[in-house]
């Protein structure tokens, strides 16, 4: 065969095997720009979402954050036997005891459901202070559902168990519901209640209106928390005990300019609710 021929076909190959090299290259080019441009539009996006996430939870940190002082307060007074006082006066001011003890937690369901209404982008959340404030929100209503704390005894049980032949049903009818459990859909009841009317207020009615209209609204969610307030046992809560320490780092993490607790050397030393000698058993 000619050189000349050999030459050309050499060339004719070799040009189209760059070609194809190319075309090759540039489609793996362009496969990496497009990623590229993926993942830089995602970080954009999800810097935006951690910003609005921030802003939002800045704007109701402190609804929520006097929600949690209050509420953690008066679990304090509960568990120091405090409450059990003012439940043993007068009928009108043991009313207001228990009235005022419940609205605490309301209100800090409502405030809740306020900022998961404004702010479904929490739970999603990557900034450490915001997934930090949301993990501790997700324990304290487990804390509240949870089976796990303060199980009543079947009533008229024996420590041996029983009595042999005992029917499941009997054994049913007898079994206690754990006390002060409030389940998920009770917790975000109470909460929609609490923002009014219509349910969509953006702050929580105040305690003359729940004290006016709890026997209409309120009672049917919060008549058992509001029994288990008056047992003997109720400073012994396991549940309140919880509770009350989740509810101590809840607010050291939403205090962030030191208004409502101090810290010194990394013990917590206010409020004295939320102090290592208050949280403990």
């Amino acid at each position: 065969m000619d050189a000349g021929i050999i030459a050309a076909l050499i060339t004719s190959v070799a040009s189209v095997v760059v070609s194809v090299g190319a075309s090759v290259w540039t489609r793996r080019q362009g496969v990496e720009l497009e990623r590229m441009r993926f993942e830089s539009e995602r970080s954009a996006r999800d810097h935006e979402k951690r910003s609005a996430a921030k802003a939002e939870l800045d704007r109701y940190r402190e609804p929520l954050l006097l929600a949690v002082v209050d509420l953690g307060a008066r679990l304090h007074t509960i568990r120091e036997r405090g409450l059990q006082g003012y439940l043993g006066s007068t009928q009108r001011r043991g009313r207001l005891a228990v009235l005022g003890t419940v609205y605490c937690v309301a209100r800090y369901l409502g405030t809740l459901e306020i900022l998961y209404s404004r702010l479904a982008l929490l739970r999603f959340d990557s900034a450490t202070d915001t997934r930090l404030v949301a993990a501790l929100l997700a324990d304290i209503g487990r804390a509240f559902s949870s089976q796990l704390y303060d199980e009543d005894p079947p009533s008229g049980a024996q420590e041996g168990g029983p009595p042999a032949g005992a029917s499941s049903l009997r054994k049913a009818e007898r079994a206690g519901e754990p006390r002060f459990m409030l389940w998920r859909e009770e917790q975000r009841a109470i909460g929609e209640l609490m923002r009014g009317p219509d349910g969509t207020g953006t702050v929580c009615v105040g305690f003359a209106c729940f004290h006016d209209s709890y026997d209409e609204l309120f009672a049917s969610w919060l008549d058992p928390f509001a029994e288990a307030l008056r047992s003997p046992s109720a400073p012994d809560s396991e549940r309140l005990a919880r509770l009350q320490t989740l509810l101590a780092l809840l607010v050291t993490q939403l205090d962030e300019d030191g208004g409502y607790s101090l810290t010194v050397d990394g013990t917590t030393v206010a409020p004295e609710w939320a102090t290592p000698a208050a949280l403990a058993p």
